[in-house]
């Protein structure tokens, strides 16, 4: 008998660490690189052991082969990483947004090294996305990916067949709208480009002596810097809009 309880409280065990260490992976902030493999699997063990006692009751009953044990625990993964491409979806939007703004401002090039990542790479992409992280850790926004996770077992219960269309059918609405409020985000700046790289080809017709990169360059990076912080508030508060509304629909109503 208690070895039959041991072998069960296991795979209850497992199988909820399968959904939860799949979304953890793929969260931001615990799924970045500078977060250790160990302190990720800790604590998705961790919140894991912490669940089970609620959701064990919840979960089938053992699978009688292998197969459909391995289909089951495949199911959870799939639900796990779509819960965690849900969450890195909607970062992305930042990300899209300090692209197109590095290249309005001229910070988009091969020689701008990232003190952060330690390597050559976007410097306002970094700088966005760690202020988009800082932001919604600060306003506790970050519990709602946490029960996201939770009450998806609400949603999608084990066993059950998955809504597979459902899924992709909603990352790709996500990834349009991210992609389009990316493009909001940056418009100030890509504004501000189109015209000031309009200026600076009328200005290299009429006077063909100056040099106009060597010219423009600083005035291009304080006239874009200023208006990039004048609408940086702006961006991080509809960004966590964003990220409320699209956490909001995993929640249990009430």
């Amino acid at each position: 008998m208690l070895t039959e309880l041991l072998q069960l409280d296991v795979y209850r065990f497992f199988l909820i660490f399968a959904r939860i260490g799949a979304a953890i992976m793929l969260l931001p902030g615990l799924g970045s690189q500078l977060v250790t493999t160990r302190i990720r699997l800790l604590f998705a063990l961790s919140i894991s052991f912490l669940m089970m006692p609620t959701l064990g009751p919840t979960l089938p009953a053992t699978p009688p082969t292998p197969g459909s044990m391995l289909a089951l625990l495949g199911g959870e993964v799939m639900i796990g990483v779509f819960l965690g491409s849900v969450v890195t979806f909607v970062m992305g939007t930042l990300n899209l947004a300090g692209s197109m703004i590095g290249y309005m401002t001229g910070l988009t090039n091969a020689f701008s090294f990232d003190p952060i990542a330690q390597q050559q790479s976007q410097l306002l992409t970094g700088f966005l996305a760690n202020i988009g992280m800082l932001a919604i850790f600060a306003t506790d926004l970050h519990h709602l990916m946490f029960r996201a996770v939770i009450e998806s077992y609400d949603l999608f219960q084990p066993g059950r067949t998955l809504p597979l269309g459902d899924f992709s059918e909603t990352l790709a609405r996500l990834l349009g709208e991210s992609f389009r409020l990316g493009l909001q985000f940056s418009a100030p700046l890509m504004v501000f480009g189109l015209v000031f790289y309009t200026g600076l080809g009328l200005l290299s017709r009429l006077v063909p002596q100056m040099q106009v990169f060597f010219v423009a360059m600083p005035i291009q990076l304080l006239i874009g810097m200023a208006v990039f912080m004048a609408s940086l508030s702006t961006v991080i508060a509809l960004f966590l809009r964003m990220f409320e509304n699209t956490l909001i629909p995993y929640l249990p109503p009430g």
